[in-house]
């Protein structure tokens, strides 16, 4: 008697692991899947989402360069900097590849094809600006808004929807900063704008509110003017404790 093989039970935990919770919205929405990939890297992940996108370039009669490195990282501007990918031209490497990074705390697949769209669009162009020629393949590839933060047409958006389904789970997780031990705070006040009330004087700067509350500086260009002017939230920087100012200036 052979002995029988040993079929391990899996179970719904085990099952819905292995689908992101991405992956489990497209199968709720109905999208076709060709197949279930399974990518073991992010570069991986993103190089196979660049060569679904290819086709979609090569019917406007653009040919998107061999020599693409991807990454999902921190771009030029590190985590204080809100630019969702960035492009770094081929010149910029050793080996003549461009290199496209992917903003770290970006987790959509959805999105981070969109921002892959915008990249890969640079890739085409002889400098990395937004130029008349950057915004004419914007339009016709099917993004939309500013060309800084472009977004998805509703058309792209839902050929973007199915790519991300074919390509099987994205192997990465958003990046929170503020779970970092002994990370700085994040800083809540603004500056505020204070002004000289003198016609045609336009003097203006940057303060805080907690110095706008210490007392606002006279004008720079004429004392003569006055303190500036600033409108001052209500609340702002109640909490700290505010020196005052306690001499004024001799104005004569």
């Amino acid at each position: 008697m052979q002995p029988s093989r040993f079929v391990p039970h899996r179970t719904k935990e085990s099952f819905a692991r292995g689908f992101s919770k991405n992956k489990s919205r497209f199968l709720q929405k109905g999208i076709p899947m060709k197949n279930t990939n399974n990518h073991t890297s992010r570069e991986s992940w993103l190089r196979a989402g660049a060569e679904e996108l290819r086709p979609d370039f090569e019917k406007l009669k653009l040919s998107l360069p061999d020599k693409i490195r991807y990454s999902i990282a921190f771009t030029s501007t590190g985590k204080r900097g809100h630019v969702p990918g960035q492009c770094w031209p081929a010149e910029a490497s050793d080996d003549q590849h461009y290199e496209v990074i992917i903003r770290i705390d970006k987790d959509d697949p959805v999105e981070i094809l969109g921002i892959l769209v915008h990249e890969l669009i640079h890739t085409l162009l002889p400098t990395t600006e937004h130029s008349k020629e950057f915004k004419l393949i914007a339009r016709r590839i099917g993004l939309e808004g500013g060309m800084r933060h472009t977004k998805p047409t509703p058309l792209l958006m839902q050929r973007l929807q199915t790519i991300a389904a074919n390509l099987g789970p994205l192997p990465h997780a958003k990046l929170n900063y503020s779970r970092v031990p002994g990370a700085p705070k994040k800083q809540q006040s603004r500056h505020l704008k204070a002004e000289c009330g003198a016609d045609g004087c336009g003097y203006l700067l940057q303060i805080s509110a907690k110095w706008a509350k210490a007392g606002l500086p006279y004008c720079g260009i004429n004392i003569k003017h006055g303190r500036l002017r600033c409108a001052i939230p209500n609340g702002a920087d109640d909490e700290e404790d505010i020196p005052q100012a306690t001499t004024e200036p001799n104005l004569s």
